[in-house]
């Protein structure tokens, strides 16, 4: 775990919102190790899109800093239900943000690889053409588009295929997984940057000492798809009775349009110095973590 500069120690405050999910959890716990004052307001705290109700939170802590992670993030959930998506990812985020710039708070806002269609060869750099499939990725780039509106002193961060210590997630489902329940069937031909949420706190709490403001691409470096992904932990994990099967994205139905090709490239922000490990290193150090 990285070091967090003294510089956002001797500020305010910092907000997380969407404190209860993987990256929050990992951004607080980061944050008190380091003795800086943390407000996290989690789901039940605050509803970001009561516009009021986000004056009151931030207005009464005055922050410095505000990350904002709260999100809709059920792609298949946001495709069946697009107001509600539209209702936290845009208007929740318009909220966040005004709120920020009316007290001085510089903001994070954590954005996705979704907003691209995925047709490109090769990585997607921050100025490559936004143009989303669904509408998880419709919503989060309206998101972007709405934060920018309000606030000027803001660092949009996309990230993708996110796993944890906390709850559950692609990584965790796979560590007890019965020999029996095999094959287990992953698709193949959908590639993208699996990211662990610690490496990705430790990137943002970088960046934002940065003053770099913009859109940048947090990452752990290099992509593979689900099959490739599930092959991975099961190989860290020794478990080799297990059988995967690799199957197309047409033979796995979802409400959503998935994107073939959505791997990021970290070009902005590695231009800042803030660096992200490979995603094989990261995943092989996080098994070691949660398994001894």
């Amino acid at each position: 775990m990285r070091t967090v500069s003294p510089i956002l120690k001797a500020d305010g405050p910092v907000v997380i919102t969407g404190a209860g999910g993987q990256l929050g959890r990992e951004l607080e716990y980061r944050l008190e190790r380091n003795n800086v004052p943390v407000v996290a307001l989690a789901r039940g705290h605050v509803d970001i899109t009561d516009a009021g109700a986000v004056d009151r939170a931030i207005g009464e802590t005055r922050p410095s800093l505000v990350i904002h992670t709260a999100a809709a993030t059920d792609v298949n959930g946001c495709e069946e239900r697009r107001r509600a998506a539209y209702r936290v990812n845009v208007l929740g985020t318009w909220n966040v943000a005004r709120s920020a710039a009316v007290v001085g708070a510089a903001m994070v806002y954590v954005s996705t690889n979704y907003v691209f269609d995925g047709r490109k060869l090769g990585p997607y750099f921050e100025y490559d053409d936004a143009a989303p499939l669904n509408a998880y990725g419709a919503t989060k780039l309206q998101g972007e588009t709405v934060a920018r509106q309000v606030h000027d002193r803001l660092y949009v961060v996309r990230t993708s295929w996110l796993y944890s210590r906390w709850g559950t997630n692609f990584v965790s489902r796979l560590l007890d997984v019965d020999s029996v329940d095999g094959p287990l069937r992953y698709v193949g031909d959908q590639v993208a940057n699996p990211t662990c949420a610690g490496d990705l706190a430790d990137g943002i709490l970088e960046l934002s000492e940065t003053g770099a403001f913009g859109v940048h691409h947090l990452v752990n470096e290099g992509a593979t798809s689900w099959y490739g992904w599930a092959a991975a932990v099961l190989s860290n994990l020794g478990r080799d009775d297990v059988a995967l099967e690799e199957i197309s994205g047409d033979e796995f139905l979802r409400s959503a349009a998935v994107p073939q090709n959505t791997e990021l490239a970290n070009e902005m922000a590695r231009s800042v110095g803030v660096e992200m490990r490979p995603w094989t290193e990261a995943l092989a150090s996080h098994i070691r973590a949660v398994v001894e």
